[in-house]
C-alpha cells in the first residue's frame, strides 16, 4: 500500500474535524428541542388547569395522536368504548303541549257544572275550558271521556280536515305512549265531537242513517267482489275442464290401435276411430 503524502493527511484531518463539529452541533440542537417541549408541555398543563373550557386540546408535534377529552360529558356504553352525549337542539324535540305554560284563571264562582264541586279538573279546564270535577268525569263517560283521533273518525264519521281545526275542537296533545318516536297522541273531548256530529249529520238519527248507508255500501262492494271471484273461478274451471278433455282426446288419438276397413275406392283403407286413410298395395 503506498504511503500518503503530507497534503493528503492534512485534508483527511480537516474533514474529520468538520464531521465532528457537525455531530456536536446536531446533538446540541436536539437536546435544546427536548427541553423546549418539556417546558411547553408544563406551560400548557398549567394553562389548561386555569382555563376550564372543557374542549379538546390541540396535539403538539411530540404528542401527535394523543388528545385530551372532557370525561364529564361522556358516558360509558358498557361495550368497550365511550361516547360523548349528543346535545339535541330544542327545535328537533317533538312539541308536546305543556300544561304548565297555560295560565290557570279560576275564580271563586267557578265550580263543576254537573255537581257544583269546586274541586275542578285542572287539565280539562286548561285544555277544553270545561268546568268539571274528576268524580263527574268518571260518572259521565258518555259526555266527558276522551277519544283518540282514530276513534273520533270511526264513532262520529269525521274527516282529518275537521279534526285539524283547533277552532272546532280543542285537543290535548300528548307524547305517544306506545313509542316516543311516533306521532303525538291527540285526545278529543267526546262532548265536543258529539255536538259537531249532530250539526253535521242533522242529529243522531242522521248519524245512524249514515252508518247504515256506509255498511250497506261495504256489503255491496264485498258481494260484488265475491261474485266476480266466483265468476272467474267458474271460467277457469270450464277452461281447465276443456283442456282436460282436449288432452284426453289427443291421448286417445296417439295411443289407440288403428282398425282399417276398405272404403271402396280402389286400394284405400280408412281407420274406424281416427279416420286415417292409407293406400294398400297387394303383391
Amino acid at each position: 500500500m503506498p504511503e500518503l503524502t503530507a497534503e493528503q493527511l492534512a485534508r483527511i484531518e480537516a474533514n474529520r474535524k468538520q464531521a465532528k463539529e457537525r455531530l456536536q452541533a446536531a446533538e446540541a440542537s436536539s437536546s435544546s428541542a427536548v427541553a423546549g417541549v418539556d417546558k411547553g408541555a408544563a406551560t400548557q398543563g398549567a394553562s389548561g388547569n386555569s382555563n376550564e373550557t372543557g374542549g379538546r386540546l390541540r396535539a403538539s408535534k411530540m404528542t401527535r395522536g394523543y388528545y385530551e377529552y372532557n370525561l364529564s360529558t361522556m358516558r360509558d356504553t358498557k361495550a368497550g368504548f365511550i361516547e360523548e352525549d349528543k346535545v339535541e337542539s330544542p327545535e328537533k324535540k317533538r312539541r308536546v303541549l305543556d300544561l304548565d305554560t297555560i295560565a290557570l284563571e279560576l275564580s271563586a264562582q267557578d265550580s263543576c257544572v254537573e255537581c257544583g264541586s269546586i274541586d275542578l279538573d285542572v287539565t280539562y279546564f286548561k285544555v277544553f275550558r270545561t268546568q268539571v270535577c274528576k268524580a263527574c268525569i268518571e260518572k259521565i263517560p258518555d259526555k266527558y271521556s276522551l277519544l283518540t283521533k282514530t276513534e273520533a273518525k270511526e264513532d262520529y264519521l269525521l274527516t282529518d280536515g275537521e279534526l285539524r281545526d283547533r277552532d272546532l275542537f280543542p285537543v290535548w296533545e300528548k307524547a305517544n305512549p306506545h313509542k316516543s318516536t311516533w306521532n303525538n297522541m291527540l285526545l278529543y273531548l267526546r262532548r265536543d265531537l258529539e255536538q259537531f256530529a249532530i250539526k253535521k249529520w242533522n242529529g243522531l238519527d242522521g248519524l245512524d242513517k249514515e252508518f247504515d248507508r256506509r255498511d250497506e255500501d261495504k256489503r255491496a262492494r264485498k258481494e260484488k267482489k265475491y261474485r266476480r271471484s266466483v265468476a272467474d273461478l267458474r271460467r277457469r274451471t270450464r277452461a281447465d275442464e276443456w283442456e282436460k278433455q282436449r288432452r284426453e282426446r289427443l291421448r286417445l288419438e296417439n295411443e289407440h290401435e288403428h282398425e282399417f276397413e276398405a272404403t271402396g275406392d280402389g286400394d284405400e283403407q280408412k281407420c274406424t276411430s281416427c279416420g286415417l286413410v292409407i293406400e294398400v298395395e297387394e303383391f
